[in-house]
């Protein structure tokens, strides 16, 4: 039977708090899904922030500036009704020639922060990808966002706020696809992913490997940051839906793209990790891909 009781919220370390104009943008989103009855999910760059940094304390050598939110709409004219909601603020503007884009002020910085707002569920077509319209020439690759709602961490962001931020597991099935999709003219991705399946274990795991997955500390002799990277496959594998799970599936079955894959992962360890660099990045991957693409059924933590 599926566990269907709440999730509680994780708590940011007041050590560490988050930039106000973040909390004021999260707040501003937050009050105008709850308006129009839309789920949300804050993801990205700006959900890694929030769990590794600002909740267990693990700083991303990459940092970000810009807040990623993902929407299930179930229509074009409902976006636009949540667009329209949050432009009424008047503290949101469009972004010109960015549709995706929204520039939130919040007064205190004297700079703006950009929103990047994504849709998707009913208006996909074809499942996974969004075509904005009206001329359909702006496509985005949208496949992961339903399992990131779906199994969302509540977040305490401040004393008041709670907001829904994607899940590790869901972070790292955003990841692999959003590297496959824009590879060629993007890699922080395999960065972001590098980030993860290193600092698994850290994360709230380090009890729960011991737990959940005995077998795979005894596969990887006993590492535990290998072991993790696995459990993070597992975990990832678990929340997928069958569309997704098989779009990893063939993307860490394919020799030449899993190669790619971790050649790009060694250059942004190299890149960004220099103090700590080391050549294990395959070793981290590979453990990811070996549960991953095992037959025997995902268990539930």
């Amino acid at each position: 039977m599926t566990d269907t009781s709440p999730i509680p919220p994780l708590e940011v370390d007041a050590r560490r708090p988050l930039d106000p104009a973040a909390v004021a943008l999260l707040q501003a989103v937050s009050h105008a899904c709850a308006r129009v009855e839309a789920a949300f999910v804050v993801a990205g760059a700006t959900a890694r922030d929030i769990l590794m940094w600002h909740v267990h304390g693990i700083r991303p050598v990459r940092a970000t500036r810009d807040v990623d939110v993902a929407v299930c709409a179930v229509s074009w004219p409902f976006h636009a009704q949540l667009v329209d909601a949050l432009v009424a603020t008047g503290q949101f503007t469009r972004a010109p020639k960015q549709q995706q884009k929204l520039l939130f002020d919040s007064g205190t910085h004297g700079f703006r922060t950009e929103l990047d707002l994504v849709p998707f569920g009913a208006l996909e077509t074809p499942p996974g990808e969004i075509a904005w319209p009206p001329g359909g020439e702006f496509v985005l690759n949208v496949l992961g966002f339903q399992e990131a709602v779906d199994t969302a961490q509540p977040v305490s962001i401040d004393a008041r706020t709670v907001v829904p931020v994607a899940s590790l597991p869901a972070l790292a099935l955003l990841k692999l696809l959003a590297w496959e999709d824009r590879r060629a003219r993007q890699n922080s991705d395999a960065y972001d992913l590098l980030f993860l399946l290193r600092n698994f274990h850290d994360a709230g795991n380090r009890e729960r490997i011991w737990d959940a997955a005995p077998d795979l500390l005894e596969r990887h002799a006993f590492q535990p940051g290998l072991a993790a990277a696995a459990l993070l496959a597992r975990d990832a594998k678990r929340i997928a839906s069958p569309h997704t799970r098989d779009a990893i599936r063939v993307l860490l079955s394919d020799e030449a793209t899993y190669a790619t894959l971790g050649q790009d992962l060694l250059a942004r360890a190299f890149a960004l990790l220099p103090g700590e660099f080391s050549d294990d990045a395959n070793r981290y991957l590979d453990a990811f891909r070996d549960a991953f693409l095992e037959d025997s059924p995902a268990p539930h933590a």
